[in-house]
């Protein structure tokens, strides 16, 4: 997601210009990525971590809980809305 973010903040197009709303629109979305990205390395961290410590004491198990749901359901939702956003800017161009 951070190589996402990079590229939206970059406006990368291969075959034209971006538009003005895209170069308008891809500042802060490129940063939501990031902050979403950064979001999961976290909470992957956190998980990993909270599992260790479980395995110290023998009694680990290996599950995610109900912030990791609430994580990618949000993550899942950005990617989502983003994709109607640029489909619907790239509608307007044409």
């Amino acid at each position: 997601m951070a190589v996402v973010s990079v590229a939206i903040m970059v406006s990368f197009h291969l075959k034209n210009e971006p538009s003005p709303v895209e170069r308008r629109i891809a500042l802060p979305v490129g940063l939501l990525f990031w902050l979403l990205s950064a979001a999961c390395l976290a909470n992957g961290l956190a998980n990993y971590v909270k599992t260790v410590v479980k395995y110290g004491r023998r009694r680990a198990l290996v599950q995610s809980g109900w912030k990791t749901q609430v994580t990618f359901t949000i993550v899942a939702c950005a990617i989502v809305a983003v994709c109607v956003l640029f489909l619907s800017t790239n509608a307007e161009k044409e």
